[in-house]
């Protein structure tokens, strides 16, 4: 599975619903799927000039069992 979130030189971004944001690690991230890509991108030009070196990453998620 892949999802795609907002990453600077800082940390990640944790965006809230006021559209408010904080740096923040990965485990703390908003993530979003393919689906709201095109949001995601209006959401980087509306803040990449409050943070440095804005991008939109993509993100691998595989699960599998542990302990098996």
């Amino acid at each position: 599975m892949n999802l795609y979130a907002l990453k600077s030189d800082d940390g990640y971004l944790k965006i809230a619903e006021n559209e408010t944001w904080t740096l923040v690690d990965i485990n703390k991230a908003s993530v979003y799927p393919e689906a709201v890509l095109g949001k995601l991108k209006v959401r980087k030009e509306a803040f990449k000039s409050q943070v440095s070196n804005l991008r939109i990453v993509e993100l691998t998620l595989v699960e599998k069992d542990y302990f098996a």
